[in-house]
């Protein structure tokens, strides 16, 4: 195989022994490339294990990523068959294997959507956009490129569940015919516009040290942990193969924040369009300490699904300004969406918690409900279970929803600091900071309530926006002489 010309962030991708791996990398950092090299390890030394390349829709699969692939194949002089004009060839796609192919452990009743190599390697190809349709495969390794644009569900319920065909093993750190079994995905994709990659990689655990490294042209991150392995690359360390103005275009043709995603790879940029817009996540995260000392302020939004929120603030005096720090957040899902049960939470992790709670939440929670014959409302419940925090000022609840859009202006005046007042949230309160980066806000001003929906339980439901209400509800009521309506 050919090694020499490959940069050193798709060496560290092609060495890792991780189950789960990610390339994440700018425009032309040589990402598809990889997917070559790494592809035809397998087919050549594993034959009878079966392979997957994905790519998000038809198109992308068939004209980007497996036109990449090939392409590497091809410069190690691994072809296409055709009985006329290559019948040298090692490989057919599409098509039943000829006759001098081995076809053994092979039982297909036609071969749609595979690719079928002389040595009597299988490797299903196909696209996320119908998902369902890879439902019963079962290989040993997968490839999926641009990720970024896939389902979340698709990728984790039905890819990472069919990687359980037992042949490829690790002894010692190193591929082998025995030892562990070893079933790798590999994640080839530019940044996110939304967040799950983020998550299942963990990346806002190491923001620093990415931010640290991938500014340059010598240096880039990679992290082994949990059998999980990230590369993250610039553009710059696969300039060798691209033409040389090829950067200069890509940064003068997009402002200086998409620049950092599409050449620096940076997984954290906004995307453009979002409602929370000054929030600025190096400036904002970091690490809030809880004090026991002080009170707490709880902000309610009782949704259900996807979960029944709260985030748990605490204010502290810091010379001339105040700061508001986010400690914790509490977000539960079904069966456990219920008020009741966000309270008893908190009960939980603040046992000992004795100088008292504030609470603060949507107006419309004072609604009379029919979910409970004992309480009138949410608010009733929290009275209830939280009775022995509480003090005479305990109740923060908005008396009336004040417009979505002036909301939207002071919480941004606040990150931008033109307020006495800084905002903090911890590092650990990851579903507060996905909203506020991920949030997008509709032509008319207000947030995009883009509905998702549940694929299991037919559930339809705003994937962001719930934390970030009950943020706007503490802050309106909290910060009321600085809020004109």
């Amino acid at each position: 195989m050919i090694e020499q010309n490959i940069s050193e962030p798709q060496r560290a991708i092609l060495k890792s022994t991780a189950s789960l791996n990610l390339f994440l990398g700018g425009v032309g950092a040589g990402k598809t490339f990889i997917g070559g090299l790494i592809s035809y390890r397998f087919i050549r030394q594993y034959p009878q294990c079966r392979g997957f390349i994905g790519a998000n829709t038809y198109l992308q699969l068939t004209q980007s990523t497996l036109f990449r692939i090939r392409e590497y194949w091809k410069s190690i002089g691994v072809t296409e068959y055709d009985k006329t004009s290559n019948p040298n060839g090692l490989y057919v796609v599409n098509k039943k294997p000829p006759e001098h192919f081995s076809t053994q452990g092979h039982n297909f009743d036609e071969y749609y959507g595979i690719i079928s190599f002389i040595n009597g390697c299988v490797v299903f190809t196909g696209s996320l956009d119908h998902a369902i349709a890879h439902y019963g495969k079962e290989f040993a390794w997968s490839i999926l490129d641009e990720t970024k644009d896939s389902d979340e569900t698709d990728v984790k319920e039905v890819i990472l569940s069919r990687l359980r065909q037992k042949g490829l093993y690790i002894k010692d750190g190193q591929l082998s015919d025995k030892g562990k079994d070893f079933n790798p995905a590999y994640f080839l994709t530019s940044p996110a516009r939304t967040d799950w990659i983020n998550r299942l990689f963990d990346l806002e655990n190491y923001i620093d040290e990415i931010s640290a490294k991938i500014y340059s042209d010598k240096t880039f991150f990679q992290k082994e942990f949990n059998n999980k392995f990230v590369t993250i690359s610039s553009t710059y360390h696969n300039l060798k193969n691209l033409p040389s103005n090829y950067i200069d275009n890509i940064l003068a043709n997009n402002s200086a924040e998409r620049g950092k995603a599409l050449i620096y790879g940076n997984p954290f940029v906004v995307t453009g369009g979002e409602f929370y817009s000054s929030f600025d996540r190096l400036t904002h995260v970091g690490s809030v300490p809880y004090d026991p000392t002080i009170p707490l302020h709880i902000s309610f939004d009782q949704n259900s699904v996807p979960y029944n929120s709260a985030s748990i603030w605490q204010i502290r005096r810091v010379n001339d300004l105040y700061l508001l720090g986010c400690i914790d957040e509490v977000a539960l899902e079904n069966p456990r969406n219920s008020t009741e049960e966000v309270c008893e939470e908190i009960k939980l992790r603040y046992t000992n918690h004795k100088a008292g709670i504030y609470y603060y939440g949507d107006a419309s929670g004072r609604a009379r409900s029919t979910m409970s014959k004992e309480f009138k409302h949410h608010y009733e419940i929290i009275e209830s279970k939280l009775k022995r925090y509480l003090v005479n000022d305990s109740y923060r609840v908005l008396r009336s929803n004040s417009s979505v859009v002036k909301r939207r202006d002071f919480v941004n005046r606040l990150f931008e600091g033109k307020l006495p007042i800084r905002v903090l949230i911890d590092e650990s309160c990851k579903l507060l900071i996905a909203d506020l980066m991920y949030c997008k806000q509709a032509l008319d001003g207000t947030k995009d309530k883009h509905i998702v929906t549940d694929k299991e339980t037919g559930d339809k439901y705003q994937k962001y926006g719930h934390l970030g209400d009950g943020f706007e509800y503490l802050v309106i009521e909290l910060l009321k002489d600085y809020y004109i309506d």
